[in-house]
């Protein structure tokens, strides 16, 4: 077992100082610099194709490490996303959402975060709260939160609540701050921060112009269900309102009541192809 399996099972998260060369690491900047902007829950940059072809190799390379690597295998990776504090990101503490809501669980599924713009070691990075502090500290409530998702942190007085952004109610209720359990890597432009996807991460700042690549990686011969993704409690439902690709995966499963995620993934893609024909050609009838 290599030793990024070995930390990733362990405690959640990797860095690998130096993934990217400087030319790489140029490269998605000035991609990021020239690209294009989407906005839905929030304003993410798009990367062009040719500039993930660039650095595909040493992500498919990463992931053949994990191919003998049964509770821990994703194999397939699509585009990337820009994440950059100049457009407002800046979360609180929180294991990720609308990856959640499509793939239906975090086991298998890898965010390789990589900064491309990024001015300053010490600041803007992400903090993490280790797996293994967390099993640690919190061993009943990690054992309903491993490998899930969906879920924001708050703290008060002391305490620390943790929702559940899928189906409602609360995961967990926590005699101590979250916080005091976290970690924060320094990052260099080019370097990768590996994450599960059940990690509980959070922004440390947004004092400085900090743009970061995300490449998801997951498993696409997984089983989604129409019953899981109609869990729904108010939370749920404004991303839902936000995004156009939720109503692709209705329809996907009007049609089926479960499918692989592949199959699920193809049909977005189809839907996302029509949304953007018919913006063309709206645009080229005003012109």
């Amino acid at each position: 077992m290599s030793y990024i399996v070995e930390q990733l099972l362990k405690r959640g998260f990797v860095h690998v100082p130096g993934f990217l060369d400087i030319e790489e690491t140029e490269a998605l900047a000035d991609d990021y610099r020239n690209g294009q902007f989407h906005r839905t829950v929030y304003t993410l940059g798009h990367a062009a194709p040719e500039a993930i072809e660039l650095i595909s190799d040493k992500i498919r390379s990463l992931l053949t490490q994990f191919e003998d690597v049964t509770q821990f295998k994703p194999s397939r990776f699509g585009g990337g996303a820009y994440f950059a504090t100049e457009k407002g990101i800046n979360f609180g503490w929180h294991q990720d959402h609308e990856s959640y809501f499509i793939n239906q669980t975090h086991q298998h599924y890898l965010n390789i975060y990589i900064p491309v713009i990024k001015p300053e070691l010490e600041r803007t990075n992400l903090c993490v709260i280790p797996v293994d502090r967390f099993m640690e500290h919190a061993p009943e409530a990690w054992s309903r939160l491993e490998w899930g998702g969906a879920a924001t942190a708050k703290t008060e007085n002391g305490r620390t609540t943790i929702s559940n952004d899928h189906a409602g109610g609360l995961h967990a209720e926590l005699d101590f701050e979250l916080e005091e359990l976290g970690e924060t890597p320094a990052l260099a432009a080019g370097d990768a921060l590996l994450l599960r996807g059940d990690m509980f991460h959070r922004t440390q700042d947004n004092d400085t112009e900090r743009v970061a690549i995300s490449i998801r990686a997951f498993n696409p011969d997984i089983t989604v269900v129409r019953e899981h993704y109609e869990q729904s409690c108010p939370a749920k439902r404004w991303f839902q309102a936000n995004n156009p690709m939720y109503g692709a995966i209705s329809d996907a499963f009007e049609e089926r009541d479960r499918m692989i995620l592949s199959e699920l993934m193809m049909s977005m893609f189809k839907a996302r192809q029509a949304r953007e024909r018919a913006a063309q050609t709206q645009q080229s009838a005003a012109e």
